[in-house]
């Protein structure tokens, strides 16, 4: 029987590893904790023009920023200085990467603004049958997300890349859309602006500015890898994995995983492999959905003969939101009990041919015996065991029909199965 018990616990327990975030190239790090200052190195700080303090995708108040805007003038957005860090030329790769909210898309609104009318980066939200897409603008080109990437009122992570010949998005750290850059030779004039874009010619400016919130925001002078995209999408996510862990107890695997918050979360749906590529489903288990304390999950998984006969059993976690998207944990390498044999008979009931399967762990001579109900030895056959599977096939055709025990033997280990001839 599998089960999985949910345990609410007050403190964070002492968990794995956690990857690091990338900091080579880091031009600049606004983490939007009710201010704009940057927390690189580069010291490029913002200034605020209205926009407000407010809860990040775990609820914690005074963690992003938040923008309430018509379409013209805007009156909610902020600024941050011309700086050559930031000024990309014709040639130079960056990334942009940062967590978005949108609560409405009244109209196109402005995320992010480096002088996008003079060819600059620029990163706008648009509407397209009611549902949001981002726009990632560069050299005077663009390239737009799937329509329903970015549902109203969830916490997106976004990336925003220039690698050469092609510029690309990331939404919750999946590559989404690729197109090719503009032709422009981009300047760099003017400040650089969240939570808005603006239109060049107009006296007053006239801006479209967002609706909804910006939290962790980040730019690299460089193209970050997909792995490096997986790490920031993983830490901006509404679930954060701290652990994912196993314990083998007579080949039932306690698999053992904590959160340190959730925010929208569906399920985890547990899978399985026998060669750490190919996994299968194996159960779900739902999420507490809504939690900003640590939350400890636990599941047994009753192993079937089949999986018994490896040696060694992988287990990924797939952690899925409420609105469908998913992350998947890392994978987790369980070792067998060390018995030297395992053994499977196939068909059951057999007519003609009986099937032996077996998994040595170490590789030697056996002897493979069959009896019948009486004990008497009807079939003996010296095997050399193959380190991991073996199959050994059994002509039976002679047999009388009834109940039979297979035994195999090696060294000092020893495994019986009973089958039906028919």
């Amino acid at each position: 029987m599998k089960k999985f018990l949910p345990t609410l616990v007050a403190a964070l327990f002492i968990c794995s590893a956690v990857t690091a975030q990338p900091t080579a190239g880091l031009m600049a790090y606004w983490r939007m904790d009710g201010n704009y200052v940057d927390a690189g190195t580069n010291f490029i700080n913002g200034t605020n023009f209205a926009s407000t303090a407010t809860t990040n995708n775990k609820s914690v108040a005074n963690t992003a920023m938040a923008y309430a805007n018509p379409g013209s003038p805007v009156v909610q957005y902020a600024t941050h200085p011309v700086n050559a860090n930031l000024s990309f030329g014709t040639n130079q790769d960056f990334t942009i990467d940062f967590s978005v909210l949108t609560t409405s898309t009244s109209h196109p609104g402005g995320l992010y603004d480096n002088n996008l009318n003079s060819g600059g980066p620029g990163i706008f939200m648009w509407s397209a049958n009611g549902f949001p897409q981002i726009v990632f603008n560069f050299k005077n080109a663009s390239a737009l997300t799937t329509n329903g990437a970015l549902p109203l009122n969830v916490w997106k992570h976004v990336a925003c890349v220039r690698a050469g010949a092609v510029t690309r998005i990331y939404i919750n750290g999946v590559l989404n859309v690729t197109a090719a850059p503009g032709t422009w030779v981009p300047t760099y004039t003017l400040p650089g602006q969240f939570g808005t874009m603006s239109y060049s010619g107009y006296t007053p400016p006239q801006y479209n500015g967002h609706n909804g919130k910006l939290d962790e925001f980040r730019i690299y002078n460089r193209a970050l890898t997909a792995a490096e995209i997986l790490i920031l999408a993983s830490v901006a996510l509404p679930v954060k994995l701290t652990s994912f862990t196993g314990v083998n107890k007579n080949n039932t695997i306690t698999l053992n995983w904590q959160t340190a918050y959730e925010q929208n979360s569906s399920h985890y749906v547990i899978q399985r492999s026998v060669d750490g590529l190919n996994f299968t489903d194996v159960d779900r288990v739902a999420a507490n959905g809504v939690s900003n304390l640590p939350i400890n999950y636990s599941y047994n998984d009753i192993l079937p003969a089949s999986v018994k006969m490896h040696k060694t059993v992988f287990y990924r976690l797939k952690s899925v939101d409420t609105d469908g998207n998913f992350g998947n944990s890392d994978i987790v390498a369980m070792q067998l009990d060390k018995t030297v044999i395992q053994l499977l008979v196939s068909p059951n009931p057999a007519k003609d041919v009986l099937q032996v399967q077996t998994a040595s762990g170490l590789a030697g001579n056996g002897v493979l015996s069959i009896t019948d109900m009486m004990g008497r030895q009807v079939y003996r056959r010296d095997v050399i065991l193959q380190n991991g599977s073996n199959a050994i096939p059994v002509n039976i055709s002679l047999f009388r029909p009834g109940i039979y025990s297979v035994r195999l033997v090696n060294g000092s280990e020893s495994h019986t199965k009973q089958f039906v001839k028919e």
